[in-house]
């Protein structure tokens, strides 16, 4: 003889919230599409700028404001601003591209899931 239990409970769903990535990384991700091709970005650690792009041979730093500067940093963003490279404070997305547009690196424009593939094999078959 086989036996056969069933155990039925009322549960409340959970309510999964979307993780939030930090400020730095959503704009390192969306520089990823949209620097042009004469164009590199990275991030950096320590007292340097959060983010530097190279665009055309010349460096550009964006610093994502989490709290104020220690003192370290102040100290290292002096010797990168007087040595030619241009070092710019975001708080928030579209204040950090509005940066980097002002810069004079031409940003591509974003990227739309739905007709990704369409717009990238139109902009690879153009004739140039």
């Amino acid at each position: 003889m086989t036996r056969f239990c069933l155990n039925v409970e009322r549960v409340r769903r959970k309510v999964y919230e979307p993780v939030e990535k930090p400020l730095a990384d959503q704009v390192i991700d969306a520089l990823k599409d949209r620097l042009p091709h004469d164009a590199c970005g990275f991030a950096v650690g320590g007292d340097a700028p959060g983010i530097v792009i190279c665009h055309q041979g010349r460096p550009f730093g964006l610093h994502i404001k989490q709290e104020n500067l220690s003192a370290g940093q102040v100290c290292f963003f002096h010797r990168l601003r007087s040595s030619g490279m241009r070092i710019e404070t975001a708080r928030t997305f579209n204040e950090a591209m509005r940066l980097i547009a002002d810069m004079g690196v031409p940003l591509k424009p974003e990227i739309n899931p739905l007709h990704a593939a369409r717009d990238f094999f139109k902009e690879e078959t153009r004739r140039k």
